[in-house]
């Protein structure tokens, strides 16, 4: 299966190259930096997707790791996975204040590559930050798309019926650190009520390293699926969501990568997680 290799300063751009010239679902092998002129430039390695795509890669990063330290270490990275078969996407996003939460839950309904074209229904959780139901109440009429928000447990069957035409739900949550104690509790409680299929980490670029390892740990430790890179176009050169998807083992469907709703959506369904070079 032959690689192809794209090189430029901008990942998220790199990304949208190897999808326009292998298609959609590409699988992208790997990210490392390479030398520029004062510049810092990636480069990024891609196959056209098939059944044996992720055995490819996964023998790949084992060739890699033992060139490198002379011993074979596997990855757990995997390829993303969807809801199961016959069951209703219901994807919850968790993360912290100002990942972009609401706004990416926006893109996820009206994107192409996401949900448009399904009936898609929000359900907010999000009742601490003043205004977060708002938002997502301007978005839900522009979308001409249900809003069902819920500021108690008790409320959340009521809502649930009111959404049950919907093909998808679109699940926003309260931002909150990673010592929320019995607030992310109550989160994890009405995200498992809910009967969320996916929970994705929105995690931002441009954190400090140690930070946001800290941020997923805990989310991983509360029932994370997934990763979801925010904000990649306020620091492109940051590769950590990259790295921890691989550390951790979480999927990635879509990174986002700008305010833009909802053209600023990367998709990578059926895509074996991007990691940097050096991560291996």
């Amino acid at each position: 299966m032959p690689r192809e290799t794209f090189v430029g300063p901008v990942v998220p751009a790199l990304m949208a190259r190897a999808q326009a010239q292998l298609g959609r679902d590409a699988v992208i092998l790997g990210v490392k930096r390479v030398p520029g002129d004062g510049v810092p430039q990636f480069e990024l390695s891609a196959i056209r997707a098939s059944e044996s795509a992720a055995a490819e890669f996964g023998a790949a990063l084992e060739r890699a790791s033992a060139t490198r330290t002379g011993r074979p270490v596997r990855s757990r990275l995997r390829v993303s996975a969807a809801a199961p078969a016959g069951a209703r996407p219901v994807i919850a996003l968790v993360g912290p204040t100002g990942a972009g939460k609401t706004t990416t839950l926006a893109k996820l309904a009206n994107h192409a590559g996401a949900y448009a074209g399904k009936r898609a229904g929000f359900l907010c959780l999000d009742t601490y930050r003043v205004g977060a139901a708002e938002q997502l109440g301007i978005y839900a009429e522009l979308s001409g798309l249900p809003l069902e928000v819920v500021y108690a447990a008790d409320e959340l069957p009521g809502a649930l019926r009111r959404l049950a035409r919907c093909d998808v739900l679109l699940v926003d949550t309260a931002g909150r650190g990673p010592r929320g104690g019995a607030d992310l509790d109550a989160t994890d409680e009405l995200i498992a009520a809910a009967g969320a299929t996916e929970v994705h980490v929105a995690l931002p670029a441009g954190l400090e390293r140690r930070h946001a390892r800290r941020i997923v740990n805990e989310q991983v430790e509360r029932g994370a699926t997934h990763l979801l890179p925010t904000k990649l176009d306020e620091c492109a050169e940051d590769l950590t969501a990259w790295s921890l998807a691989d550390q951790f083992g979480l999927g990635l469907r879509w990174a986002a990568d700008g305010q833009e709703v909802p053209d600023a959506l990367r998709c990578f369904d059926g895509v074996v997680t991007p990691v940097p070079a050096e991560a291996v």
